[in-house]
């Protein structure tokens, strides 16, 4: 297997490379499998000086003097079974004769006593340099401890990999992103161990599960367990004794279990064994403890050697105890219905649909479809088929939903009818692709039945229909009145305050829509409308960047991360894409939101063309015009055609690869376009984004609407978008300049860095070139802050001021603080001649005198 490159570590190989060069040793503790090895080959590699050997202590070693060190000794120094001061005072000077030489210790907690010894020495005499390793939780030899303890030498402790740094190794190890929930699931099935992650990869590589489908990575199929990989994890468990083994093969069936209830079945004193191996750890969950395996592969490890009838059994005698607890815990109720699924327990059809609306509120699609199918068979009757037929509708499955519905339409009742209706108008309006209408669906249905005369019951479906096309007003009303009539059944009033967060999001007049959109999200929970939480949360994301106030998502952000289903990551990346681009991080967006389109697609219910238009519009806000108009291409194949209310996001698409492209003029038309069409669907927040953004591309024309909607709406946006454009149109750098900074502070960063750039284009038209130079330094560094932004505003503001190539060398010295005479002497001139070129600087530059041409060549914008 190949060794994998260095990354992700970036910031600890720093620290301890400081460490090391302060210290002259330096220790990297930390669980097995975290890169503590890797770090320290790192350190030998990149460091100054000779490296005089590694160490790697073994317990099989550790009974023998010297044991560790005999590879990197002299025989005369390790050949003795009883080493005295003399062997040790040997092995100092053979280890300690190179000057600046490096010792690597690998594993030093399995150093034998004596070569413990040496090494604690070796540190506190300064005669090698020293890099340790050692495994936190195990025991070690006093002298290894005293190199903290008592020598001082700094110990710095790698954590498993976050979930973000599992994705950055393995998109370089790759070559390519990841799909979303690849992404978590391969970081979440190695538990951050970076050893396990690099096998678990490269065996799933191999056995073709992990392949890359078009641009990202996906990972389908079961975990398998290569034969390395296997290895790994046997001897980390290691010998169990019967009962300790039951202990695991209970947590790998279910995990977390009760503390009390799992003492119950196989005995407390059972427990604390494992535990005190490290083999599952025990944490406080409100007011009981839990116990989980301490490894992901650890279950799956132990899964692959039990046989079905066992796994069936445990699973039944789990159920069971279950429900000896009385399963008064949340979630407590899917539990039992999956471990009935795989029993030979006769499985209870309305548990099952009830712990499908559970797994369905988590995004866990598949078992909620596992638990729905179960339903079915058992007899769950059209409730059952209902809601397993909306389940595949939400996941583009709309024949099979149809299929379903139609087995069993004879024993609907009327409401249960209406309900199919209601699925049917929803998938083939919005799912199916390409779609078919479902207002000619209702129409229908209300000729056979109401002679034409609409039916209260579709109103929250019309009101879908309504604004989606972008007939706002209508829209609202109709939605307004299922919300306000308190018989509308719940799935209903979910779809209505959908409705209402996402117009109110878009026109900005929804007032704080996050009381209506938790109202909707709890609606949603309730029956089989649970599929639809987190399109009614990312309502409360759009109306906080539209509204200029990226902060007011951190909860609904941290609410998606905390779903654990399997396709959780997917919505979670939507989420992250999102609020990314408004804070300015075009990068960080476009990773999220690429890695989430494997999961919509086609036009993916409409998510996916309007996720490609924004990643369209980060390329074009990175300057990347090939990548833009590329990712433009893929959103308008993708527009959903009954999904109006949100052209305007394709418009800002085509004005950011435009102006990416250099057809700023393009650009800056196609901004206009996306405003006209906001301004007639009344859609005014969105108005206002589409209107800033021309302000940002040059348009000198938008103070006037703007002034008008700031009036209306009075948020952050709108007041800071009127402030740049009446700037912009009176040519106020020092206007400008403040707008930045109001921009940044509401976390506006790359509109910031545009209102600054062209502050500084302005002041240097004014000849106003230290304000430039200010207003430069302040783009430049917002930019940098914006992952590297790239706008035509940002362009303009860093080409440098014209000079001659003698004033620009001049006052280039002038900026790094010569005076005249050193000047003159560094370039073997006169003192009169040097002054003669500041004077012409200063005055082709409009420059008062020197300390302003000192001020302007110092930010290094001469040229």
């Amino acid at each position: 297997m190949q060794t994998w490159p260095f990354t992700a570590r970036d910031d600890v190989l720093a620290a301890a490379g400081d460490a090391l060069r302060a210290r002259g040793a330096v220790i990297l503790g930390g669980p097995a499998g975290v890169g503590k090895s890797r770090l320290a080959r790192e350190l030998a590699a990149r460091g100054p000086g000779p490296v005089v050997g590694t160490v790697r202590a073994t317990a099989s070693a550790q009974e023998i003097p010297l044991g560790a060190l005999v590879d990197v000794l002299p025989r005369a120094a390790v050949d003795a079974s009883s080493p005295d001061a003399d062997h040790v005072r040997a092995a100092l000077d053979a280890l300690g004769a190179v000057p600046h030489g490096l010792l690597v210790v690998d594993d030093a907690h399995l150093l034998d006593d004596v070569s413990a010894t040496v090494v604690h020495q070796l540190a506190r005499g300064g005669r090698s340099r020293l890099v340790v390793t050692l495994r936190s939780g195990e025991p070690k030899p006093d002298a290894v401890t005293a190199l903290w303890k008592d020598e001082d030498i700094p110990r710095i402790d790698l954590e498993p990999f976050t979930r973000e740094e599992s994705a950055s190794v393995l998109t370089t190890v790759l070559d390519g992103p990841l799909e979303a929930r690849t992404a978590r699931a391969l970081h979440e099935t190695a538990g951050g161990n970076v050893l396990w992650l690099r096998h678990l990869v490269e065996g799933e590589r191999a056995a073709g599960r992990l392949t890359r489908d078009g641009s990202a990575w996906v990972w389908t199929g079961q975990v398998g367990l290569s034969p390395a990989l296997r290895d790994l994890l046997d001897a980390r468990i290691g010998r169990l004794t019967a009962p300790q083994r039951r202990v695991l093969e209970l947590l790998a069936v279910a995990e977390p279990l009760g503390l009390g209830m799992l003492g119950t079945l196989v005995g407390r004193d059972v427990v604390e064994e494992v535990a005190d191996r490290g083999l599952v750890s025990i944490l406080p969950d409100g007011e009981r403890w839990e116990v989980r395996l301490a490894h992901p592969l650890y279950g799956e490890s132990v899964r692959s050697t039990m046989s079905v009838p066992r796994m069936r059994r445990i699973r039944g005698e789990l159920s069971e105890a279950l429900a000896g607890t009385g399963g008064r815990r949340a979630g407590d109720g899917l539990r039992r219905a999956v471990l009935d699924l795989g029993s030979d327990r006769v499985p209870d059809p309305d548990a099952l649909v009830a712990a499908s609306v559970q797994a369905s509120g988590l995004r866990d699609f598949a078992l909620a479809e596992r638990l729905l199918r179960a339903a079915v068979a058992a007899g769950g009757g059209f409730a059952a088929r209902l809601a397993l037929a909306h389940l595949l509708d939400y996941q583009m499955r709309v024949d099979e939903a149809d299929v379903i519905v139609d087995a069993g339409s004879g024993e609907a009742t009327e409401a249960e009818r209406r309900q199919a209706v209601v699925l049917r108008g929803l998938s083939h309006h919005f799912q199916l692709d390409p779609p078919r209408s479902g207002p000619d669906l209702l129409a229908r249905d209300e000729a056979t039945r109401l002679g034409g005369r609409p039916d209260p019951a579709y109103d929250a479906l019309r009101a879908m229909f309504l604004g989606s096309a972008g007939r706002v007003r209508e829209a609202r009303e109709l939605a307004e009145g299922v919300v306000t009539d308190a018989t509308r059944p719940d799935e209903t009033v979910a779809l209505a305050c959908f409705v209402l967060g996402l117009l109110g999001a878009l026109t900005g007049e929804g007032g704080d829509l996050r009381p209506l959109l938790q109202r909707g999200i709890e609606a949603a929970r309730q029956g089989i409308t649970a599929t639809v939480t987190a399109n009614i949360g990312y309502m409360e994301l759009l109306d906080a960047d539209l509204r200029g106030e990226p902060a007011r998502a951190r909860r609904r952000l941290d609410w998606i991360h905390g779903l654990t289903g399997e396709q959780a990551p997917s919505f979670a990346a939507l989420y992250d894409g999102r609020v990314a681009r408004g804070a300015g991080l075009p990068r960080t967006a476009i990773r999220a939101l690429e890695s989430a389109l494997p999961a919509f697609p086609g036009h993916g219910g409409g998510w996916g063309g309007w996720s490609a238009a924004l990643v369209a519009q980060c390329h074009g806000l990175l300057g990347d015009g090939p990548a833009a108009r590329a990712a433009l291409a893929d959103a308008e194949r993708r527009r959903h055609p009954h999904i109006a209310v949100v052209d305007h996001e394709y418009d800002l698409a085509r004005a950011w690869a435009a102006a990416a492209s250099g057809a700023v003029r393009e650009a800056v038309d196609a901004a206009r376009r996306g405003a006209e069409r906001c301004r007639d669907l009344g859609t005014h927040a969105a108005e206002v984004l589409a209107r800033q953004t021309a302000v940002r591309l040059g348009d000198r024309e938008q103070a006037d609407r703007l002034e008008e909607l700031d009036r209306r709406l009075g948020t952050p946006r709108s007041t800071h978008a009127h402030a740049h454009a009446v700037a912009l149109a009176t040519h106020d750098a020092g206007g400008l300049l403040a707008v930045a900074g109001r921009l940044e502070d509401a976390g506006m960063i790359v509109e910031a860095a545009d209102a600054a750039a062209q502050a500084a284009a302005t002041a240097r038209r004014d000849r106003h070139l230290v304000v430039a130079t200010e207003a430069e330094q302040r783009a430049r560094t917002l930019a940098a802050t914006g992952e590297g932004a790239r706008t035509p505003a940002l362009a303009e503001a860093d080409a440098p001021v014209p000079l001659s190539d003698r004033e620009r060398e001049i006052a280039l010295l002038a900026g790094e603080g010569l005076t005249n005479r050193q000047i003159a002497e560094r370039l073997h001139v006169s003192v009169r001649t040097v002054e003669s070129h500041v004077y012409r600087a200063c005055t082709r530059l409009g420059l008062p005198d020197r300390a302003a041409l000192v001020s302007v060549a110092a930010s290094r914008r001469v040229s």
